[in-house]
């Protein structure tokens, strides 16, 4: 039984592997973990992984709201930025630190720690990402990235607390 790679220690099957399947995410940070989850499988290169690489490009498109580029072009055009992108990526764990949502304008945030090298050098972030209902689901608006690295020098670990440093600037 395959681990489901969003760091939850679950089996695939019975974690994110439904929604990468096609079911809807039930709120943001699942929906995160299962995007997670399908960006480390989309760099996966085991012939034996060809359809959980496919299911991740599929979901990856989906699940973009259709004010992102990248939700309105062919699935192969999609795939190919993929690949591209990840083939030097190695992901190494997944932190949700805090989610909210929604807001007034029906935005659900969330912010997550990603652990992850990126030909070889350490490459990992902090993201406040948004998601907005569409199309039957939540999809992902838009993100606020900042290095790993300078957040935990930073001393903060809530949505209220990274969005009141960002407006101080």
């Amino acid at each position: 039984m395959r681990e489901c790679d969003c760091s939850s220690g679950q089996p695939l099957e019975s974690c994110c592997g439904p929604y990468l399947d096609g079911i809807e995410a039930p709120d943001a940070s699942r929906l995160m973990r299962a995007r997670y989850a399908a960006f480390v499988l989309s760099t996966k290169r085991g012939a034996d992984e060809k359809a959980l690489r496919e299911k991740a490009y599929v979901y990856l498109q989906k699940t973009l709201h259709s004010s992102q580029p990248e939700a309105l072009i062919p699935l192969s055009q999609y795939r190919a930025l993929l690949e591209k992108n990840g083939k030097t990526a190695r992901y190494r764990g997944l932190d949700i630190l805090d989610a909210d949502g929604p807001d007034a304008q029906g935005v659900y945030r969330v912010l997550f720690r990603v652990q992850m090298y990126n030909a070889g050098k350490d490459a990992s972030f902090v993201e406040l990402s948004s998601f907005a209902s569409e199309k039957g689901g939540l999809r992902y608006v838009a993100g606020a990235l900042m290095p790993a690295g300078a957040f935990k020098d930073l001393h903060v670990s809530t949505i209220a607390e990274v969005v009141k440093l960002m407006a101080e600037g």
